[in-house]
């Protein structure tokens, strides 16, 4: 028995409404929780680029993060946390303004929100209104277009926002090849003292994120952004970072291949990759490769390598703040943008809704809260990576329950203290404040119980088929949309018909279905949709969740 065209995504909204409506009552039960010992606090907020969960405190055995993990130690710690786009700029902007890509409109890097969607408020914007000195260092919005060339600034930010002179340099012919010669490689370990300027982005992003710390003023309460590069490709990195990892340790995903079931419309064709001279040496087929086993495992140690220099750049400023004096009233929110495939599903980069693209790293550590008492002295010393000794790090908070990027917005503003956001109406084009996502406060309070969540995600498609713009088609040229909703259980997506002039889905063009069920099938690889045993399946747990609905 095949699903009617227009029945699972009518469900998807309803199921929507559900998870808001429960999720906002139970917010409004908890606001309570909200005490004065988290009120008037700093806040840094660590952005990474391109970061899956590939961190030792999210149970990864082979990535070496102790700095991360010793954070994460004395936080809470989101282990199902999902981007509402795997792509830079979408993801950054929804998470920036509280709103979903549906709202802001942005599905590629070609617009300004306030002049293409609406005049929303920005979570720093909202900070700087409050009084709070906010600050932007690397690359927190997307820089380009879509944030107006200027990293939204003023509204955004107090003072211009701070790019390392470096950057210039990340996709230029740095790379030393076998030959002697420059190239623009994917895989490019250097060597630090050779590049131009003798640095790179994110040690300069550190430098300048540490003097704006020593420069606050005692009185002044501040917002400090700091957005690291790192592990977004090029894999450009200091060359002694390989030896954490010899190649001989290093393992393909364990599921290198296309799964047979796999919707064509599904796949990225990773062509941003394929760009790279040392990819393009390997003359390898479009659009599904593969990637031969040696260069795979290349790609993969580049990555690891790249998540332990940025883990040693968080270090340092994490150690900064300490020795500071500034542990005890500033929170601490680390997060990605979004994921990265490395060779599951035979594919590479993000640009999908699976797991492996979408979902983040979450982590809140803040005083008096995540911690059981006053904060104490040395939790942040810098830890060697080189140099790691068997450390045991205390669990933290761990929170299992699926949740969005799109609620960073009201939960920072909350755990500062700040007036609590209205939620948007529908549809909330002309209001400037308001956020679509819920505050993840009730989640702090460990032995409450909550209402199943539900986390959205999507992804446009020019055609059903993998072209050389499937990864990131300009807007003008969207086709489908990808709609995906992740809960504890199993991630459902639909792939319908769109119209980027109208920026309207057609639920009725259904193009393609996926369903996988978590436990039996953590990295979905089994598309199950089809089966009429998993479609009685969806009706009666949307049956039970509309019921839900309507009791509350």
């Amino acid at each position: 028995m095949r699903p009617p065209n227009d029945y699972i995504p009518g469900l998807l909204c309803l199921l929507f409404v559900w998870s808001h409506v429960t999720y906002v009552l139970a917010t409004r039960r908890q606001q309570k929780f909200v005490t004065d010992s988290v009120t008037n606090k700093n806040v840094l907020f660590v952005i990474v680029d391109d970061l899956r969960t590939s961190l030792g405190c999210y149970g990864d055995n082979i990535v070496k993060s102790p700095n991360i993990d010793q954070l994460a130690s004395m936080s809470v710690r989101f282990t199902n946390a999902y981007a509402q786009q795997a792509v830079c700029a979408p993801s950054r902007v929804s998470f920036l303004t509280g709103r979903r890509p549906d709202t802001t409109r942005l599905f590629d890097f070609n617009s300004y929100w306030r002049e293409h969607a609406g005049n929303y408020s920005t979570l720093p914007q909202y900070f700087k209104e409050h009084g709070y000195v906010t600050m932007s260092v690397g690359k927190v919005f997307h820089p380009g277009i879509s944030s107006n060339r200027s990293d939204d600034y003023p509204y955004s930010w107090s003072v211009k926002p701070y790019h390392p002179s470096s950057e210039k340099y990340e996709n230029k012919k740095t790379c030393k090849g076998k030959d002697g010669q420059l190239h623009a490689n994917l895989v490019c370990p250097v060597d630090v003292s050779e590049v131009p300027e003798g640095t790179l982005p994110d040690i300069q992003s550190t430098e300048e994120a540490i003097r704006l710390l020593k420069k606050i003023q005692q009185n002044s309460s501040f917002f400090l952004a700091v957005g690291y590069h790192k592990p977004h490709i090029p894999f450009r990195f200091p060359q002694e970072f390989l030896k954490l990892y010899p190649i001989e340790n290093i393992s393909l995903a364990p599921d290198p291949d296309i799964p047979r079931n796999l919707p064509a419309v599904a796949y990225n064709p990773w062509a941003d990759i394929r760009k790279r001279e040392d990819v393009q040496a390997l003359n390898i087929s479009f659009p599904y490769g593969p990637i031969p086993p040696h260069f795979q495992r290349l790609i993969r140690q580049s990555y690891y390598a790249s998540v332990s220099y940025l883990d040693s750049q968080v270090g340092q400023l994490l150690n900064a703040v300490e020795n500071l004096g500034l542990a005890n009233n500033t929170i601490i929110i680390f997060a990605s943008d979004h994921g990265w495939s490395l060779g599951e599903h035979g594919e590479w980069a993000k640009y999908s809704n699976f797991d492996v693209a979408t979902r983040v790293p979450l982590i809140f550590y803040v005083p008096g809260m995540t911690t059981s008492r006053q904060t104490q002295q040395n939790i942040f010393t810098y830890r060697d990576p080189f140099n790691i000794k068997t450390i045991k790090n205390t669990p933290g908070k761990l929170k299992e329950d699926p949740v969005e990027l799109v609620s960073l917005y009201s939960t920072i503003v909350e755990l500062a203290g700040l007036p609590l956001l209205p939620a948007c109406p529908v549809p909330s084009f002309h209001v400037d404040l308001c956020t679509e996502g819920q505050s993840l406060l009730p989640h702090f309070a460990f032995g409450k119980n909550l209402p199943e969540t539900v986390a959205y995600s999507s992804y446009p498609r020019p055609s059903d088929t993998p072209q050389w713009n499937s990864d990131l088609p300009d807007l003008e040229d969207i086709r489908i949309m990808g709609y995906s909703m992740r809960t504890r259980d199993y991630r459902l997506t639909l792939w319908v018909g769109y119209n980027p002039v109208t920026f309207q889905a057609n639920v009725t063009d259904l193009h393609a279905q996926e369903l996988y069920l978590v436990k039996s099938d953590p990295n979905q690889d089994n598309n199950l949709f089809n089966e009429s045993l998993h479609y009685d399946f969806i009706q009666k747990l949307f049956g039970h969740m509309l019921k839900w609905t309507i009791f509350t």
